[in-house]
């Protein structure tokens, strides 16, 4: 796939502006309408032929998906389609300001993420991939890098990407759409190369999602107290892990709540700043 440069139009209406984080080089773009208007986001996956006009049918069905659950935390599809130069499917959504999850964990102070902030990442998460799942869909291929992060009303906001990919895919493309080459530690166990995605899958990239917040505390004051929450999250077996994502975060609850939020302790060279 030939790489878009600054200038170029995709689509015949959408100027590319610049590159976006994205899980490979190449695959993310922030672009604006020919015509004028504000930011979207473009995303392209490679495809090995062309679809056909019927497969492209589909995929759109399917991509819309976030759309009919009608939360928050699913971005619209304001356009998609196939390019043959760049032998590439392509979607447009709105821009996000904000940052990828793995970013905005990388960029913590040493204390970790605030209780109330993994508390709210954790339940706008569970309840998107719920009402995903209520619309008879489940993600398959949740990973950090698909979660995009930004202050909202309860002082962060979640934005998840590429719902119903993982279902086109297998059930459509198998053989002539390739999975991300990134991500594969949090793509569940039972997770084959084709036929529908189970909502299981789901349950177990949560829960490592979840442990990655929990693990940002460094001075260990919250070792011992979330681990067991993860281990059955995780579990191998689909049916050792929680039934589904309510109840996966209803147990998650008292796990935070028997989080100390206290910060840790001043190094033994702090000199607090003198009185004013």
């Amino acid at each position: 796939m030939s790489a878009l440069t600054a200038g170029d139009v995709l689509g015949g209406e959408w100027r590319i502006v610049r590159p976006a984080f994205g899980d490979d080089p190449g695959s993310e773009y922030r672009v604006e309408p020919v015509t004028g208007g504000s930011a979207r986001r473009l995303t392209l996956w490679r495809t090995l032929r062309a679809p056909a006009s019927t497969e492209v049918k589909r995929f759109e069905e399917l991509m819309r998906a976030g759309e009919r659950t009608r939360h928050p935390a699913f971005p619209p599809v304001e356009a998609l389609g196939y390019d043959k130069t760049r032998e590439a499917l392509w979607m447009v959504r709105p821009w996000w300001n904000g940052e990828s999850l793995p970013s905005m964990l990388g960029g913590l102070h040493p204390i970790g993420l605030d209780l109330p902030y993994l508390h709210a990442l954790a339940d706008q998460l569970a309840q998107a991939l719920t009402a995903a799942q209520a619309e008879g869909i489940a993600h398959g291929r949740l990973r950090p890098t698909r979660l995009l992060v930004a202050p909202g009303g309860k002082g962060v906001r979640l934005c998840l990407l590429d719902l119903g990919l993982e279902a086109f895919r297998r059930t459509h493309a198998a053989a002539w759409l390739k999975p991300p080459q990134v991500g594969a530690a949090y793509v569940a166990p039972e997770l084959g190369d084709t036929g529908p995605v189970p909502s299981s899958a789901d349950v177990f990239s949560f829960g490592l999602i979840v442990r990655d917040m929990l693990a940002t505390r460094r001075d260990g004051a919250w070792q011992g107290r979330w681990e067991h929450w993860v281990e059955r999250a995780t579990a191998s077996e689909p049916g050792k892990r929680f039934r589904c994502l309510t109840e996966a975060m209803k147990m998650l609850l008292p796990v935070l709540k028997a989080l100390p939020d206290d910060p840790p302790p001043p190094p033994p060279n702090y000199e607090p700043a003198p009185p004013t």
